[in-house]
């Protein structure tokens, strides 16, 4: 499923007043994740939205959230603010650090850095195709590891060497490789063959089987 042709970033009118009460306290929001992906694949998606935001620390960005509506708190180590609307879904974060400090998946040390750059923020994520973000308040595309370009030719890769430290992503490979149609890089085939999937839980392993085969 390879990109074709340009495609319009359309978002809620909502969103840019969310997007503009950030910015008013200083901070910078920039849409990430898959649904940056699924637009540029011109997959149809529904109306969740995750905001990753740079220059306002937790606590600040949770008392700004709060004039939009209730606010919940999700991920003990990963500090997601979960609002909801009538009319959207946000999961709104931070960026943070992550330290490898044990074996596996779980093995990870994660602390919020709202200082951290986009390029910076991205490198912790496992594909180039994730490592996106539209900054839609600018109405620019960021994309540091050329994860729109992987789109276009149909591959997948790894953005950098930490991607070796969780083998769960070698269950993301396999899904997002039979959900999208992409074609895995021998690169990253060699680290996902290296990885043992016997720490995994079962819960984790059947999340990835589940997308997969559903969507």
């Amino acid at each position: 499923m390879p990109v074709t042709g340009n495609h319009r970033f359309e978002i809620l009118p909502e969103v840019y007043r969310v997007g503009e009460l950030i910015r008013s306290a200083g901070g910078r929001p920039v849409l990430v994740g898959g649904w940056v992906r699924d637009v540029l694949l011109g997959i149809e998606h529904r109306q969740d939205y995750d905001i990753e935001v740079f220059g306002l620390p937790m606590g600040r960005l949770r008392a700004i959230l709060a004039r939009l509506g209730p606010v919940h708190s999700v991920g003990r180590h990963f500090g997601v603010l979960k609002l909801k609307t009538r009319g959207a879904e946000y999961d709104i974060s931070v960026p943070r650090r992550e330290s490898n400090i044990g074996k596996g998946h779980r093995g990870f040390l994660v602390q919020p850095d709202p200082h951290m750059g986009f390029e910076e923020a991205a490198a912790r994520r496992d594909f180039t195709i994730n490592a996106m973000g539209y900054a839609f308040l600018e109405g620019t595309l960021l994309d540091p590891y050329g994860g729109e370009g992987d789109l276009r030719e149909g591959i997948l890769r790894h953005v950098g060497p930490a991607f070796g430290e969780d083998p769960l992503r070698v269950l993301r490979a396999m899904q997002f490789a039979g959900r999208f149609g992409l074609r895995i890089v021998e690169e990253t085939l060699a680290i996902c063959r290296a990885q043992d999937l016997a720490e995994l839980p079962r819960e984790r392993i059947w999340e990835e089987f589940r997308k997969l085969l559903l969507k």
